[in-house]
């Protein structure tokens, strides 16, 4: 992330990545000339081989979480990077022209994951806003009375993903209550947002708050309690195990037994 007043030089490259922003003010990400706004909550898009760079007007700093498919692109042996001509791209004065594209227009999101759509592009939708996903998850939640409602974020034009080969979340729990132990196939790396609480992974359980980052590996035994009102983000490569026909997930007949609680290594 750029220091306040900084600028993250311009590049571009064949993994995909996306940003969801956790704290701070005063950044925008330019993909491909249209400078998004980023604040704490928005899911921002950097999709794979768009030029893009990160600029703070200098006022404060921000955290977000970066995730990429690097790896699976690696492991295809099809890794590019290439750096702008210059530090900066051109970038148009008006912000966010891909959200005023689609204001009032598509779905930004469906209840529970896509299951069907798939799409080689990415969503032309740049910047997924945390006032119309909290929007969605607070009418998600008045309607069902479980312990979790989940959403994900998806193109507008088509229902697919927001990427060809990464799926995003956002997942709302309610206190003192467990999600169902599930598997799926498929590796889920979860951001805490807002809240705190604990989650088992085959039987490992981790204790989460803010900005806190665990991962449930692919067909990991998965469930959620929440001390308080609580928010995740999720990303996980669901797009590339639908296509290929590879994704299944199975629902436990119970809770899991805790077989011990990990504890975080502690930098002195």
């Amino acid at each position: 992330m750029p220091r306040p007043g900084e600028t993250a030089p311009a590049h571009r490259h064949s993994p995909g990545a996306v940003r969801f922003v956790l704290e701070g003010s005063g950044v925008w990400t330019t993909v491909d000339g249209d400078p998004c706004d980023m604040a704490p909550g928005d899911l921002v898009l950097t999709p794979g081989w768009n030029w893009h760079e990160h600029t703070s007007d200098g006022s404060s700093r921000m955290l977000w979480f970066d995730g990429l498919d690097l790896p699976m692109v690696e492991a295809l042996d099809a890794v590019f990077f290439e750096p702008y001509p210059q530090d900066r791209q051109p970038a148009r004065a008006e912000h966010n022209l891909s959200e005023a594209r689609f204001a009032g227009a598509g779905r930004r999101h469906v209840e529970g994951s896509v299951t069907g759509a798939l799409d080689p592009r990415h969503s032309p939708l740049l910047v997924y806003r945390w006032t119309d996903t909290d929007a969605e998850l607070t009418r998600l939640a008045a309607a069902r009375d479980t312990a979790m409602v989940s959403l994900e974020f998806v193109n507008p034009n088509t229902g697919a993903s927001v990427l060809p080969t990464l799926s995003c979340g956002m997942h709302r729990l309610r206190p003192d209550r467990r999600t169902e132990a599930v598997r799926r196939t498929g590796n889920t790396i979860f951001v805490a947002y807002r809240g705190s609480g604990s989650s088992v992974i085959d039987g490992v359980r981790f204790d989460w708050s803010p900005g806190d980052v665990f991962v449930a590996p692919s067909w990991s035994a998965v469930e959620h309690l929440a001390a308080e009102p609580a928010d995740l983000f999720s990303l996980g490569d669901a797009p590339v195990l639908r296509a290929l026909n590879l994704y299944r997930e199975q629902a436990l007949d119970g809770p899991q037994d805790v077989r011990r609680v990990f504890e975080p290594d502690r930098v002195p």
